[in-house]
Formats: C-alpha cells, sequence, structure tokens
C-alpha cells in the first residue's frame, strides 16, 4: 500500500533592551522555569525522555515550512531540505551560512569572517529575496529588507528546513528565492549538553543547554557566549587590523499540553554582540546589535482538525560607530515587529485535506541618523491551500491576498501536482508566484525615497523528481525564475540618488541532492547551476556562481566519527562595471569526534586545509588554515 499523502497535524557591553521586554523575558523564565521545576521528578523524566526519543524519530522525515503544517519530507511537492541537529553536530560551524552552504542551489558570500555582514542568495535570486523565520517569526531589518545571519548562534538552533523556489501563496512577502526557517534547540527532561572551546584567532565559546519537565510539560534553556579576535578582512589601505566579533544568545522552548487536544507554547530568543569591520572612506568601523523575539501560541487538535494561534514581538537593530571618538556616538537603526498568526487545517479524508489563515503583522522603522517620512506599517493577508490524492497522483493549490500599507494588494499563487510512482519515487511539477515589498529605505528615505515603488515580483516553474531507498535519497529539480520590477538605487533626473523599478532578471538551472549510507561510511553530494541574466545589460548577476558543489564524506567506527567536506565554489562576476572574475575554488575542511566516554566528547575542526587563497567578494579577505577544539560534556 502506498505511503499516503498527508498525515495528521500531530569585544563589548551592549545597551540593556528596553524595559518591557526585558520584563518579559524575565518573567517568562521565572515563571516557566519555577512551574517546570515544580512537576518535574527523576522517574517522570526517565519516561518523557525515552518517548521523546521515539517522537523524534518518528519525526525524523516531518517538516512544516513547505506547506506551513505538518508533512511527510518524501510527500512535499517543493524541492525542500532539512539540516538536522546530528548535521550541526557534525559540521561544528561558527556562523549559520556556514551551514546554508551544505544546501544545493544556495551560495554564500561572507564579506571577511564569522562576525562580518554576508549575502545568502538562492536559486540566483537577491540577497533579500529570502524570507528568514524563526520559529515561524519573521525575523530581518525592515529597513534594508535582509536577515543578519551573522548576529546568530549556531548553538541555539535545532534544526533549518530550507524550501527553495517562491512561497508567496503561504507566508506572503520576501519570499522569492525561497523559505529558511530556522528552529530552536529543544532538549527532553533531563537533558542537557555544556560544551566550551577554543580556536585561531583568539577564538572561545561556552554553551549550555538544559531540559526540564514531565510528559505534559517541556522547557528547554540554551545560553552561548562567543568571541574572537578575527582576521583583517580587507584589502583597504591602511586597513590591516584584525576585525573581531562577540556574540551573547540565549533562547527559551517550552510547551505545555494542558488537556489531549489543548496546548500552549512560549518560545524567544536573545541575542546581542557586535564586530568590528574596515571602512575604506572612513569614519564608523564598529557595530553592535540587539535581536530578540517572543512568541507565545495555542493550539488545539482534534481528530481531524488543527488550530493555531500566535502572537509574537520582535526586534531587529544595529547601530554603527567610530571607535575613535569618545564618547561613543552610536547610529541605530531599528526593526520592531508585532505579528499574530491564526491558522486552521480541517482532514476530511487521509487523501485530502485544506489548511486555511490570516497574518497580521506591523512594522515600525526608527533611525536615530535620520527621520524616515513613514516610519510604520501595517500589513494583513488571507490565504488557503488544498491538497488532494487521487490514486497515484498527488495536487496542491494555494492563494494568498497581502495588504501591505502603502503598496496595492498582491495575490501570490502556487500549483503543483505530482506523481507518485510507487513507495520511492516521486516526480512533481510546480508553477508559483511571489513578491518583494521595498523596504522603508526604498519608499520613505528622507528625501530621495520613492512612495511610488511597486513590489519585486517573480514567476517561476520547477520539475521535481525525488527517490528513496534503502539506504538514501536523490533530489533533483530544474527550475525557471523570471524577476521583475526589480528596485535599483541611480541618479534621477536633478542628479539625485533615487530608487526605481528598473530591472527584470531571469534565473534557471538545477539543483541536486545525493545521500547514501554504505556501511559505516556516510557520503552527501549537494551540487547547483544556476545561469543568471540581468535583463538590461545581458550579463550574469553579480557574486553568484554558476556551479557550486559540496560533498561530504563521513566515517564512523565505534567512538570515532570523522567528516571530510569538499566545498566548490565556480568562477562568478564582482564588479557590474569592470566584470572582473573571480576565481574558482576548492576548500576541504576536516572535522573529527571523539566519545571519550558516554557523556564526554571532543571535537576537532580544521577549515580550509589546504590554506587556499581566494575570495567571494572582491576586497573581501577570506582566511587561511584555521581550527577549532571543543569537548561537550552531555546528562
Amino acid at each position: 500500500m502506498k505511503t499516503k499523502l498527508y498525515k495528521n497535524n500531530t569585544l563589548y557591553k551592549r545597551k540593556t533592551v528596553d524595559l518591557a521586554v526585558k520584563t518579559a523575558l524575565f518573567s517568562s523564565v521565572m515563571f516557566t522555569t519555577t512551574f517546570f521545576t515544580a512537576v518535574t521528578n527523576a522517574e517522570e523524566g526517565a519516561v518523557a525522555r525515552a518517548e521523546d526519543k521515539l517522537k523524534s524519530e518518528e519525526m525524523e522525515q516531518i517538516v512544516v515550512t513547505a506547506n506551513r503544517s505538518q508533512q511527510d519530507y518524501f510527500l512535499s511537492l517543493s524541492a525542500t531540505e532539512v539540516i538536522s541537529q546530528a548535521d550541526i553536530k557534525r559540521l561544528q560551524s561558527q556562523n549559520v551560512t556556514e551551514l546554508l552552504v551544505s544546501i544545493a542551489g544556495v551560495s554564500v558570500a561572507n564579506l571577511g569572517g564569522a562576525g562580518q555582514s554576508s549575502s545568502v542568495f538562492m536559486r540566483g535570486t537577491n540577497g533579500n529575496h529570502t524570507l528568514v523565520l524563526v520559529d515561524g517569526v519573521r525575523v530581518g531589518s525592515a529597513t534594508l529588507g535582509t536577515t543578519s545571519f551573522s548576529t546568530m548562534s549556531v548553538s541555539l538552533i535545532d534544526r533549518i528546513e530550507v524550501v527553495k523556489g517562491p512561497r508567496g501563496a503561504l507566508w506572503g512577502a520576501d519570499a522569492i528565492g525561497g523559505v529558511i526557517q530556522i528552529f530552536t534547540k529543544k532538549l527532553t527532561s533531563g537533558e542537557g549538553t555544556i560544551t566550551a572551546g577554543f580556536g585561531s584567532h583568539g577564538y572561545y565559546k561556552t554553551e549550555v543547554a538544559a531540559g526540564f519537565g514531565n510528559e505534559s510539560h517541556a522547557l528547554t534553556l540554551s545560553a552561548a557566549l562567543e568571541e574572537s579576535d578575527g582576521f583583517n578582512s580587507t584589502d583597504f589601505p591602511g586597513q590591516e587590523d584584525d576585525d573581531g566579533y562577540d556574540r551573547q544568545s540565549f533562547s527559551l522552548n517550552g510547551q505545555s499540553q494542558i488537556t489531549e487536544e489543548y496546548s500552549v507554547s512560549l518560545i524567544s530568543r536573545y541575542e546581542q554582540g557586535g564586530s568590528e569591520y574596515d571602512n575604506q572612506f572612513g569614519g564608523a568601523d564598529e557595530n553592535e546589535y540587539e535581536n530578540y523575539s517572543i512568541k507565545v501560541g495555542t493550539a488545539y487538535r482534534g481528530s481531524n482538525m488543527l488550530v493555531e494561534a500566535s502572537l509574537a514581538t520582535s526586534q531587529d537593530q544595529a547601530g554603527t560607530f567610530t571607535s575613535q571618538v569618545q564618547p561613543k556616538i552610536v547610529n541605530e537603526i531599528t526593526t520592531k515587529r508585532d505579528q499574530f498568526s491564526l491558522l486552521g487545517q480541517y482532514t476530511f479524508t487521509e487523501e485530502t485535506s485544506f489548511v486555511g489563515g490570516f497574518d497580521w503583522y506591523t512594522e515600525k522603522a526608527e533611525n536615530t541618523g535620520a527621520t524616515y517620512d513613514q516610519d510604520k506599517r501595517t500589513a494583513n493577508a488571507v490565504f488557503a491551500q488544498a491538497r488532494h490524492q487521487l490514486n497515484d497522483f498527488l495536487f496542491e493549490g494555494a492563494v494568498r491576498q497581502d495588504d501591505i500599507q502603502g503598496l496595492d494588494k498582491e495575490i501570490t499563487y502556487n500549483l503543483s501536482a505530482g506523481y507518485q510512482l510507487n513507495n520511492d519515487w516521486l516526480f512533481a511539477l510546480s508553477r508559483g508566484t511571489g513578491f518583494k515589498a521595498p523596504t522603508f529605505n526604498d519608499l520613505y528615505w528622507p528625501g530621495s525615497g520613492n512612495p511610488l515603488l511597486n513590489p519585486e515580483s517573480v514567476k517561476s516553474s520547477e520539475l521535481l523528481i525525488r527517490n528513496q531507498f534503502a539506504n538514501g535519497t536523490i533530489e533533483l529539480s530544474f527550475y525557471n525564475s523570471d524577476i521583475e520590477n526589480l528596485i535599483a538605487w541611480a541618479p534621477n533626473a536633478q542628479g539625485q540618488w533615487q530608487p526605481a523599478n528598473v530591472d527584470s532578471a531571469t534565473a534557471k538551472g538545477v539543483d541536486l541532492t545525493v545521500s547514501l549510507q554504505t556501511g559505516d561510511v556516510s557520503h552527501l553530494l549537494a551540487a547547483g547551476y544556476v545561469d543568471t541574466e540581468d535583463s538590461s545589460t545581458g550579463k550574469a548577476l553579480l557574486r553568484r556562481p554558476e556551479v557550486t558543489a559540496t560533498y561530504t564524506l563521513g566515517y564512523q567506527v565505534d567512538a570515532l566519527n570523522t567528516s571530510l567536506v569538499l566545498d566548490y565554489r565556480g568562477e562568478s562576476i564582482d564588479n557590474q562595471f569592470t566584470q572582473e572574475t573571480l576565481d574558482a575554488v576548492l576548500l576541504a575542511n576536516l572535522s573529527l569526534s571523539y566519545d571519550l566516554s558516554s557523556h564526554l566528547s571532543v571535537f576537532t575542526k580544521v577549515n580550509n586545509l589546504f590554506d587556499k587563497d581566494y575570495q567571494v567578494a572582491e576586497h573581501y579577505l577570506t582566511d587561511g588554515t584555521n581550527y577549532q577544539i571543543s569537548a561537550t560534556y552531555s546528562f
């Protein structure tokens, strides 16, 4: 009998947070810690650990980002990949972007070391064309339109789901190239880890995470400190100093099963830190940030119905200053976002289900260096999706209307049809649209914003082939995307720089992911080819190599686990005027871990094993051979 289509949903001191946020975080921690500690005992904790382990194994192939509801990964009709906790542990990455390069179709341009800014290009689209969520909460800057991955601590992450291709019909604005959803760490009751490590350039880290609770209530607390002296990130004359960074992070992830059908949750994260950087024009040479999100959710699960509601608030704040000027004068740009979501799913039969919902959020932008012509906007949206399986055929259709203040209403859709040849083969065709709302800088920057801008938009088609077999999986996808109304800043008739919808582009390519286990040896290949073209120039888009590939060879025997990662980045263009080409490079990274006991493990990682000299962006330098060593005590 074939698998059914869908299952039932089952460094520096920083300025402190605003008083309200600090109070909310403190109250959340005190309330949940006191409550969960009161209901915890050793016997219940042991039972919970055993049951949660079974649940984790059952849910291993379940994804939620592709359709905003739980779904078997194999039967998802969109190209979806998951970076699991095992992957994160094996890769021992300093940055989230180091994890993302293991995804086929994703390329990254880091402008220096781990604490420097970076751009993530998914399927050839721009760096601001990917929607980033943390536990379902929209994050990032509404003024720049991007998310700073360098501010995120890897130690807080449980897993990452990456859905490629436009998903505007379910998630709304910004999901042109795809969606990246980060889930914070969840541990079972009585489980915990303590990690300490050091490495090149004065790098060190300390991490702690612990799970509390019983069968009905669970709480995970995680915290991390990280710092590095860094290395010189540019070749600008007179800027030959090291550019270090620091991060401090905290997360709370709690759930309570009040009744068999009704549950509540509280998830929050707080991150602060800063970094030094080079500025060829002088002036500001350091930055600091303070980001947070708090989400309260509730869910009702009936025999064939699910209703979820959540209320969240978040902040994305970045400030720059000149280190030589005292007292310090910080130019801060802040996005504050309040968000509400209501989602319902009804399963008519095992073959047919319906998902619908309502999203609302308000964004407020603050800039201490300037006053926006308008500093607040509200958005609301309704969406619906129907899914059906007819014998061997699978069908999905979704539509959404977004109403963003100051812009015309946007309607997006996704249509997919799949054919399940047998339990091991799936073929799917998809057509979808998405859009990117203009940022506050684009619309309302004092004296030069353009309130008449239209959203950037995309239409994309995809052919997906997926195969699973006894010891591995293969996913192959072909796509073709047309992007219109791209916003570019250029001098107007009066010589003043102003944004306008002047550009269009195409991106077409193929992604391949192969996972194979042969005895004690594992193989993972993630390769992508993308052909991009700026319609106005006929040239390829900047910093997007045509070919990228990552091959991971793992070997485990007894207590020893080794992993060799070969990372290939093809040639790319990095200057629209000179069309300067950056050379291709093949990097090798080696990781080793050894379990000294059932509780204590040591990890060693060497990056850029052969000390390759390369660049991913003009004038920005990359690190030579470097290392990390850490130890983790688990209980």
